[in-house]
């Protein structure tokens, strides 16, 4: 009986300090668990919110467009090739979703001709603006900074009604026709010739021999050539010939019979010029050059 009583007092103090004991390492930290579930929360949704705020932060620099910028400095090429070159950079620029605009800052001297050029080879699906100016009288910037703020407004379509173009500043609008460019490498180089009694005859002969077209102007008042003129480009390997005269003649004037490639028009020389390198190469036909260059008298 001793015996078996000591046995179950024996496990009846056993279980009770193994009990002692677990409680005794709860009660050292009783809280460490559940603080640690906290913890790793906590922990996690820092995370989380991290994430979040980069996902946030990697949108909102993905998806803000920008504004191009160009001729901040008196260094632009103003030829036919140096404005073939500008008008592909900016079309680059408008086929891209994240661009909102384009300023395009031009020496006062050539801008009424780039501003020309651009109407026939960039669409005005986003807003161009064209800023003619004076270099000698510093940096631009400040003028930047308007055209910029312009286009912003336009672009998100705020404060429309009083969105002005700044005074002296001028949006790209399309002429009625628009040449694609994109495969254009270079322009042909068609040359200006002044029509006077005496001119040249021999170098013209060449010239015309030499060009697949050319850019009279007329001086005189009825806007008839010279005779050495007229010989020259009545010939047969005489190629497209466009003669620039004053408005006052060009409307006035009868030029229905001139030939299948002899046009009057009233645009300068160097627009005349434009117009007829991108008719060239447009690979036009005679229909076309003389839309182009005689439509306001239809």
């Amino acid at each position: 009986m001793i015996s078996k009583k000591c046995c179950i007092i024996a496990m009846v103090t056993l279980m009770s300090i193994l009990t002692l004991t677990g409680c005794s390492t709860m009660l050292k930290n009783p809280m460490k668990y559940i603080l640690s579930q906290d913890e790793t929360r906590q922990d996690n949704s820092d995370n989380e919110t991290t994430s979040e705020s980069a996902d946030d932060n990697k949108d909102d620099s993905n998806s803000e467009p920008d504004i191009r910028v160009y001729g901040t400095e008196d260094n632009t090429d103003y030829s036919i090739d140096g404005m073939l070159a500008i008008a592909k950079d900016i079309n680059s620029d408008m086929n891209n979703k994240d661009v909102k605009g384009v300023v395009l800052v031009l020496n006062k001297k050539y801008s009424e001709d780039v501003r020309y050029f651009l109407s026939l080879t960039v669409k005005d699906d986003k807003p161009l603006v064209i800023i003619p100016y004076d270099y000698n009288n510093g940096s631009p910037d400040y003028k930047v900074t308007q055209a910029k703020e312009y286009i912003n407004k336009d672009f998100d379509k705020t404060d429309s009604a009083n969105n002005q173009l700044p005074e002296g500043f001028f949006v790209n609008v399309n002429d009625y026709m628009i040449f694609d460019i994109a495969d254009t490498k270079r322009l042909d180089n068609i040359d200006i010739v002044y029509d006077y009694v005496g001119i040249d005859a021999d170098a013209l002969y060449k010239n015309m021999y030499l060009n697949d077209a050319i850019v009279i102007v007329s001086s005189t008042a009825d806007g008839e050539l010279s005779e050495e003129l007229s010989e020259a480009v009545s010939g047969k390997n005489a190629g497209i010939v466009v003669v620039s005269c004053s408005e006052d003649v060009y409307m006035k004037g009868d030029f229905a019979d001139c030939g299948d490639n002899i046009f009057y028009t009233d645009m300068s020389p160097t627009k005349a010029r434009i117009m007829l390198v991108l008719l060239l190469d447009n690979k036009s036909d005679s229909g076309t050059f003389k839309n182009a260059f005689t439509r306001r008298r239809v």
